[in-house]
């Protein structure tokens, strides 16, 4: 299972308004459920398919979950982005796409507290 950031952007509501809370969080104990198992694999299917239409290479995923209706909704992703993606390119000639990509903020948090988001 990958290590999530102690600041991630998928949580900045919480630690924005409650700078405390991150650290907080350490004290639970980290536990998953079949839910987020299948939203690992979606998110792990729709980020191949991405690559894919970025012609990038990929290996598909394989999960317990693998179906119709994960095809389904990570089809609706890839055409949600892909038509962001060929926006971006019909306004500027180069534009960067980044998947998956760990950001590092500390220059403008405190330097005590690792501010990377993922």
């Amino acid at each position: 299972m990958a290590k999530h950031a102690l600041l991630s952007a998928s949580s900045s509501h919480r630690w924005l308004h409650c700078t405390p809370s991150a650290r907080l969080e350490d004290i639970f104990k980290n536990v998953t459920s079949v839910f987020a198992a299948e939203g690992t694999a979606a998110h792990e299917l729709g980020e191949h398919k991405l690559r894919l239409f970025l012609g990038q290479p990929s290996q598909r995923p394989v999960s317990e979950f693998d179906g119709e209706e994960l095809e389904y909704y990570t089809d609706v992703y890839l055409d949600f982005v892909s038509e962001l993606i060929t926006e971006a390119h019909a306004r500027c000639k180069d534009p960067i796409v980044l998947i998956e990509q760990k950001l590092d903020f500390s220059e403008w948090g405190r330097g005590d507290v690792p501010f990377l988001a993922t």
